[in-house]
């Protein structure tokens, strides 16, 4: 007899800190696990490669500038030559 059991991915924090390793291993495994506090959802433990899917894509500085819908060649991009202020400690 073949049953489907659904695999378990919500995990009280207690039983969460008691059972680490196999939280861990179904998040890499199988599907994120959700951790509860107070009965409410409040992290959640995924494998590397689900969080690499999930994560935006990191643009560089230059990028963000280039796409930016204004005029940039008004801005002062020249660094001030002024001292540092003192400040008493």
């Amino acid at each position: 007899m073949n049953q489907f059991r659904p695999v378990k991915n919500t995990w009280q924090l207690q039983e969460a800190k008691n059972a680490f390793s196999a939280v861990a291993e179904r998040a890499a495994r199988d599907q994120p696990q959700i951790v509860t506090k107070h009965g409410r959802p409040h992290v959640v433990i995924m494998s590397v490669k689900d969080w690499r899917r999930a994560a935006p894509a990191g643009k560089s500085v230059l990028a963000t500038l280039r796409a930016c819908p204004g005029d940039l060649t008004a801005l002062d991009l020249t660094r001030s030559r002024e001292l540092p202020r003192e400040l008493p400690l």
